[in-house]
């Protein structure tokens, strides 16, 4: 495990908050994939995804409003001058936490920033802090991020869980099984932490081990909640057709919201089984079909992001870069 180190001072992070940028080259899914950098318009040529599998989503606009209007009312709650720090840090966090949905990383950064100022010992921001560390390609900042938030709230499985996909993508996935592992046996029946530990098992022992053991704790999961996991991990065991899972995204009886998040999902776990096969084109083309659900507080639209950044990266796709910044210190991939 990581050594602790409890130091993550405000100073350092306000540090490498201002000096963030995303996309970062690491390791791509279940199996090592050799793209030809020669070619950089590969993965700007047609694209790839058939027709029947594309789904059409439209943002949900009373949610977005309502959004907005949180923002009011909590910018109007931190700015009365009798609430103590503990309060103004919780308030500045859920600011950070709406921002983040919205789509507006910029400030949420600056809230997570400023409930630690109002208290440094504040857990929560330390974690979402690492996640946008790690989407930056800035893992061992990340790292040390997550370790501040463990040594806070030691309980914390979804800093585990962060960490973990931080280790996975900073090309460290042995070191990640702890935290998946700790992060699955707190709730075995969630399909979404089967399917992280299979992701990182892939790395570790082997697509055919890892998929044997996704199999074997799916078969032990009580299925009784009505996760749309479950069907992402039916495609990936054979038990269903790609069709058959798109089928579930594209059913008219599913209202906008929710065919938004289901899209999201299943395109972002597509990307990453085109990965393992060695189909960077076509992973290429899902990742850019999850990323444009602009389901900002998924991480399956984060790291479709991250996917689509470190794949430009390493196909020097310099036109690409002037939408998707990559300016980051490439000593830190």
């Amino acid at each position: 495990m990581l050594q602790k180190k409890a130091g993550v001072t405000l100073r350092s992070l306000a540090f490498i908050l201002g000096t963030v940028a995303a996309g970062a080259l690491a390791l791509p899914g279940c199996v090592s994939v050799s793209p030809d950098p020669a070619d950089p318009a590969y993965l700007l040529g047609d694209f790839s995804v058939p027709p029947e599998e594309i789904v059409l989503t439209v943002p949900v606009m009373a949610a977005v409003e309502r959004d907005q209007m949180l923002v009011v009312q909590l910018s109007e709650l931190i700015d009365h001058e009798s609430r103590g720090p503990q309060e103004r840090a919780e308030l500045f966090y859920e600011l950070g936490v709406i921002y983040d949905r919205l789509g507006l990383e910029g400030s949420a950064r600056t809230m997570f920033m400023n409930s630690l100022v109002e208290k440094p010992d504040y857990a929560p921001a330390y974690n979402f802090l690492g996640i946008y560390l790690t989407s930056a390609g800035r893992f061992q900042d990340a790292y040390e991020a997550f370790d501040a938030s463990l040594e806070l709230n030691p309980k914390s499985v979804y800093t585990h869980f962060a960490r973990a996909i931080s280790l996975y993508y900073g090309k460290r996935p042995q070191t990640a099984l702890s935290d998946i592992e700790a992060f699955y046996s707190a709730n075995p029946n969630d399909p979404y932490r089967l399917l992280w530990y299979y992701l990182i098992e892939c790395e570790t022992a082997g697509y055919e081990t890892a998929l044997l053991n996704l199999k074997q704790r799916y078969l032990k999961a009580d299925k009784k909640e009505d996760y749309f996991g479950y069907h992402i991990i039916d495609y990936l065991t054979g038990l269903i057709s790609k069709a058959d899972l798109l089928a579930f995204v594209k059913d008219p009886a599913v209202p906008m919201y929710l065919k938004i998040e289901r899209a999201c999902e299943v395109y972002f776990y597509l990307g990453k089984e085109a990965m393992r096969q060695g189909n960077l084109k076509l992973a290429f083309d899902y990742f850019h079909l999850a990323e444009r659900t602009a389901k900002h507080d998924f991480l399956e639209h984060r790291y479709a992001l991250f996917e689509i950044r470190r794949l430009a990266k390493t196909y020097q796709l310099e036109a690409y870069r002037e939408r998707n910044p990559l300016s980051g210190d490439e000593n830190q991939i």
